[in-house]
């Protein structure tokens, strides 16, 4: 069913008092002069809807603007980057996770970010993240190590034919599935008391490449 500007006006019970006092008055007035005056008046009808709508669609925009941020060990806060999307973690010890593109693509590659407490050797830890993958370029393999503020930051650059352990832990991996052209960016934070959380950005080589940068920002705002 089509509906006209003088629905609109018929629909009394929606329309604010200020507006039902306007439209009692047209409805007196004589000929082309009240059609005149029900049109402007259910202009005024049409353009308060709208208005409406672009104030509620600014403050929710508004809203999306303001960044995510997760706290570490209630004692620094990570600003989530721009174009991560959250995702429902794939294991139960991951705190946090999220979906990352290299563009803006609905088909574009996704690549996985995961984020947890965990502990052990750092050396150990990536060392263990090495032997996930083969092949690739033996230069593009690197290890940094700095300071931001009161934490240690270890990142470990790893590229090639990518093992992922479907299902399962760290420890006790599930079926794996040799992922080919992959790459990894691989993070460490390590407090003044030890306490170590980790970050790791895992998916095809260009999503990871793109992302990267991303990541050493996200480290370098820690607070």
């Amino acid at each position: 069913m089509s509906v006209g500007w003088f629905d609109i006006l018929d629909a009394k019970a929606n329309v604010p008092k200020r507006l039902d006092r306007q439209l009692n008055f047209v409805t007196q007035l004589p000929g082309a002069t009240m059609l005149f005056c029900r049109y402007a008046a259910a202009m005024t009808v049409v353009l308060s809807f709208v208005s409406a709508n672009i104030a509620a669609n600014r403050v929710n925009a508004e809203e999306a603007a303001v960044a995510e941020t997760i706290s570490i060990f209630d004692a620094a806060k990570l600003e989530i980057p721009d174009g991560w999307t959250r995702a429902k973690p794939q294991s139960g010890i991951i705190e946090h996770e999220f979906s990352v593109k290299s563009d803006k693509g609905d088909d574009a590659p996704q690549g996985r970010v995961t984020m947890m407490a965990a502990g052990g050797p750092v050396k150990a830890n990536i060392d263990r993240w090495k032997t996930q993958f083969t092949g690739g370029d033996a230069a593009a393999q690197k290890t940094e190590e700095k300071k931001v503020g009161k934490w240690t930051v270890h990142i470990a650059d790893l590229s090639g034919t990518f093992a992922e352990s479907m299902g399962g832990g760290p420890f006790a991996p599930g079926k794996v599935v040799q992922r080919e052209g992959y790459a990894m960016t691989g993070v460490i934070l390590e407090d003044a008391e030890g306490r170590k959380y980790f970050i790791k950005v895992t998916g095809p080589m260009d999503v990871v490449k793109a992302n990267r940068p991303a990541v050493v920002e996200m480290l370098e705002g820690l607070k």
